[in-house]
């Protein structure tokens, strides 16, 4: 008699408590959830600060300061090849009369001593000015040698720069892909997670979420200290908290995170 088998119902109690056993309470539930939505925030964190934004921020002050630099020496070398223009323009049209006097002076029918002279008076003039605005145009081109040599150093300084800029942007859409996915696939394990949570708990962590602004509103009671805020609990506020039921809401009497126990 004593030896007798125990019924099915005896057997389902049984297999019953132990997945109750072995299945995460309401809070715990939660708490994955915290702690994907902590590394959904790292990864965030992580994308926003990379090293490479910081060398980006580098160099686009870098070409900043050349643009300015390159404006300077283009409007420099801009004023002073208008003025070689210019002179050049002159000196054309010089040339042109100077062309004009000598074939007017040597024409068969040119007859006056008086007029021939002035035509000869003028080509020594017209000589003289052409002489002095080519000299200037010499000088004009010395002084755009060294401003054209400076604006080719600072285009390759620009180039370099903007290499450096590309390989930066590499990197960083490189991060940022990788974040993507990894995000992808912790948002993934939350919404199975806030699936099988308790709907009402899940809708008091996110409102308590979106009023934080950041701060946390989950922490663990790791011996009489609460991991959100790392601060000790008192002795009865302690004993008050371990002694709820493990789907009890407990809060930290210093930060008023919920406490996962």
């Amino acid at each position: 008699m004593n030896s007798q088998a125990p019924g099915p119902g005896a057997s389902g109690l049984g297999t019953g408590s132990a997945a109750e056993a072995s299945a995460p309470s309401r809070i715990e539930v939660l708490a994955q959830i915290g702690d994907l939505d902590v590394r959904l925030d790292q990864i965030t964190h992580h994308v926003e600060h990379l090293p490479e934004r910081a060398v980006r921020a580098d160099i686009e002050s870098e070409m900043r300061a050349f643009a300015a630099e390159a404006k300077v020496l283009d409007a420099q070398i801009a004023e002073l090849e208008r003025q070689q223009r210019r002179h050049e323009d002159e000196v054309a049209r010089i040339e042109a009369k100077r062309a004009h006097n000598s074939e007017r002076l040597y024409e068969s029918h040119l007859t006056s001593p008086k007029e021939a002279e002035a035509l000869t008076t003028e080509a020594a003039s017209l000589a003289r000015r052409q002489t002095e605005i080519e000299d200037h145009i010499l000088e004009l081109m010395e002084g755009l040698e060294p401003l054209n040599d400076a604006r080719a150093a600072l285009a390759a300084r620009q180039s370099e720069a903007r290499e450096r800029m590309n390989v930066a942007d590499a990197s960083i859409a490189a991060a940022e892909s990788q974040a993507a996915s990894e995000r992808s696939e912790v948002l993934s394990a939350r919404e199975s997670l806030v699936a099988s949570a308790d709907p009402s708990l899940v809708t008091v962590y996110e409102r308590r979420r979106t009023a934080a602004r950041g701060a946390p509103v989950l922490g663990r009671l790791v011996g009489t200290t609460c991991s959100a805020c790392h601060l000790e609990v008192s002795s009865v506020d302690y004993e008050h908290i371990v002694h709820l039921g493990p789907d009890e809401l407990a809060e930290c009497p210093q930060c008023g995170a919920l406490l996962v126990r």
